[in-house]
């Protein structure tokens, strides 16, 4: 596929300025469900499909039309990958739910490289903070890995001590790709020597009272 890489593209997207939802459809096999929120050139879920060819379902999102345009056609032709544009977090809970109802299990939700609003006012713009967190406690799974990696290290200190300080998830440090699979982005940065900053999120297994309730609801 000759595919012409979008280019002129805004880099900041404000998320709160995207009112819409996202459906997900019924994919076609029922496997293990890997999201990429962010994907951008669609190349670190295109290396997971090859290197587990028939192991997984992916759903993508990239919030720049653009890019969400050029990775509709780069994965059209791929019954096991669904792409979504706009804001992750206005959609992710009920996909969550409608996956969990069909019995499909969420394996890992991947935040690579984020934009990294620095600014305190912008802090709001970033999709993993307490209020997302909240939103994904009454539908996770205790075994869905949250990874989150980036390039900033403000950025990772300020995201650790969120988690840090959440009572109903927790977080470990680590230093390898998973997998070794890399992004795009990820590769030009260690080109340039910056350092990488990882972080696995997990919702603690302690906390099942809400877990168990959901569960329960959704096999009624």
């Amino acid at each position: 596929m000759n595919l012409k890489i979008p280019k002129r593209v805004r880099n900041h997207v404000n998320p709160l300025s995207i009112l819409h939802k996202n459906k997900i459809q019924k994919f076609p096999e029922k496997k293990p469900v890997i999201i990429d929120i962010g994907s951008y050139r669609g190349e670190f879920v295109e290396k997971w499909n090859q290197k587990f060819p028939g192991k997984y379902n992916f759903i993508v999102f990239e919030i720049r039309v653009k890019f969400f345009e050029y990775l509709k056609e780069k994965f059209k032709e791929q019954k096991n990958i669904q792409v979504f544009d706009g804001d992750a977090a206005k959609s992710l809970k009920e996909m969550i739910l409608d996956l969990r109802k069909d019995g499909i299990f969420v394996e890992k939700i991947f935040i690579n490289f984020p934009d990294p609003w620095f600014k305190k006012k912008h802090h709001k713009r970033r999709l993993l903070k307490k209020d997302f967190l909240d939103e994904l406690m009454d539908v996770l799974d205790e075994k869905t890995e949250i990874i989150f990696q980036t390039d900033q290290k403000k950025l990772f200190i300020e995201t650790r001590e969120i988690i840090h300080d959440h009572k109903d998830f927790f977080g470990k440090r680590f230093f390898q790709p998973i997998k070794g699979i890399r992004t795009y982005w990820e590769n030009m940065k260690i080109k340039e020597g910056d350092k990488i900053y990882r972080l696995k999120i997990w919702f603690k297994p302690e906390n099942k009272k809400i877990h168990h309730k959901i569960i329960d609801w959704i096999k009624r």
